[in-house]
């Protein structure tokens, strides 16, 4: 069954409502922070796979909106990497973003070895690694299209979502009792009287206008016809570079240097109008993709996708208990830090968020952990992780 391009779009709209919804209604989605295009996209996917057993009904979709979104989207996440952002993080700050490469290689060296555990090819133990755990849901959709044009993995969009959900949960369960275990082991105790979980600024942004959003939307805009171009020139010179990936660091050029040569333009991250407009368009691009997976493709692979995330798990939590941890001072900061790098790394930045309100909530306030994970998180761990990516997937393929 054919749908077109507008069937397409509204499909995904009630799709994401319908995981709204959902996630509303149903308390274990909400406790492990799983995203609302997933919930509904997630659930329109069983809905697919029991018409497909049942009836023989497969539906094909027009996604030819869905490369735009995918687009927008991470051009949104350069243009919200500021530069002068960085210095207020000091030592943790550093220290962290290390640790986002290292988790990135670490997932990625561990993924290969459990496919030749398990007999898969090695790409798709990339698939198990980086791509679907820091990556999460979105990185897992964005690099589905390269895996299958470059590596001829045709259910890599199937494989990535499945380890990202399991990613997902295993996140939000083993965070929290980690960073919990080190705090009473040491008898870490917070020094800030007053609970206070936002980063500091937050309050001060500016509401959500039409000037704001149409400055965006023109940064938004340049950001995806400048990384298009050069993709294209990169390609043209031997050089393998993911369309989305060219936008992303097209918004982080643009979002560093434009307000600058130009003092009257507003830089876009100063108001709320980009969070928005960076929520709707990953929210489309998700529901829209998820809902035509065929997860009839991943029957086989059920077992071997749920070792590599158990050994995943643990490989992190060797490395954030004896090496993190300690690096970061074997302060109270540090383990909800730890907590928050858990639920980063195997998920997603909300899922790392609910780790450490759940700790700060019990033990007190950890505002340096608020304020240096969402930074390390914009800035550094799409842009290590799509580069780390793109150098490993280059050395496998021939």
């Amino acid at each position: 069954m054919e749908l077109s391009l507008r069937e397409t779009v509204l499909a995904a709209i009630v799709v994401l409502l319908m995981g709204r919804a959902l996630t509303h209604y149903v308390g274990v989605l909400r406790r492990y922070n799983i995203p609302q295009p997933v919930s509904g996209g997630l659930f329109a996917s069983l809905l697919a796979l029991l018409a497909h057993q049942f009836w023989g009904l497969e539906l094909h979709f027009d996604m030819a909106l869905r490369d735009a979104l995918l687009l927008a989207f991470f051009t949104t996440i350069g243009l919200s990497a500021r530069l002068d952002t960085l210095s207020k993080g000091g030592r943790p700050l550093a220290v962290l973003m290390v640790f986002c490469v290292g988790g990135v290689i670490l997932q990625n060296l561990v993924g290969l070895g459990m496919a030749q555990a398990t007999g898969l090819e090695p790409v798709e133990g990339l698939l198990l690694g980086s791509v679907s755990l820091f990556g999460g849901h979105g990185t897992s959709v964005a690099w589905a299209g390269v895996f299958e044009s470059q590596a001829g993995v045709t259910n890599a969009l199937e494989i990535g979502i499945g380890s990202a959900t399991l990613g997902l949960v295993m996140g939000g369960i083993v965070g929290g009792p980690m960073a919990q275990r080190l705090i009473e082991k040491h008898g870490l105790k917070s020094v800030e009287p007053v609970l206070d979980s936002k980063p500091r600024g937050e309050s001060s942004k500016r509401r959500i206008d039409s000037q704001g959003m149409f400055v965006v939307l023109m940064y938004v805009s340049a950001g995806m016809i400048i990384g298009s171009a050069v993709s294209d020139w990169a390609g043209t010179h031997g050089v393998n570079l993911p369309e989305f990936l060219a936008c992303l660091l097209a918004g982080l050029v643009l979002t560093n240097t434009l307000p600058r040569l130009v003092p009257r333009l507003e830089a876009p991250s100063e108001g709320q109008s980009l969070p928005l407009l960076s929520e709707i368009t990953l929210g489309l691009f998700l529901s829209m993709s998820l809902m035509g997976m065929q997860l009839w493709t991943l029957v086989d692979l059920a077992l071997p996708m749920l070792l590599t995330v158990v050994a995943q798990v643990l490989a992190m939590l060797v490395m954030v208990r004896f090496l993190l941890f300690p690096l970061l001072g074997r302060s109270y900061d540090s383990a909800v830090l730890c907590a928050g790098y858990m639920g980063m790394g195997l998920g997603a930045l909300p899922n790392a968020m609910a780790n450490m309100n759940a700790l700060v909530a019990r033990y007190g306030a950890a505002p340096l952990a608020f304020m240096i994970l969402p930074l390390a998180n914009a800035f550094f761990v799409d842009i290590s992780n799509a580069l780390v990516l793109q150098l490993m997937l280059n050395t496998l393929l021939p």
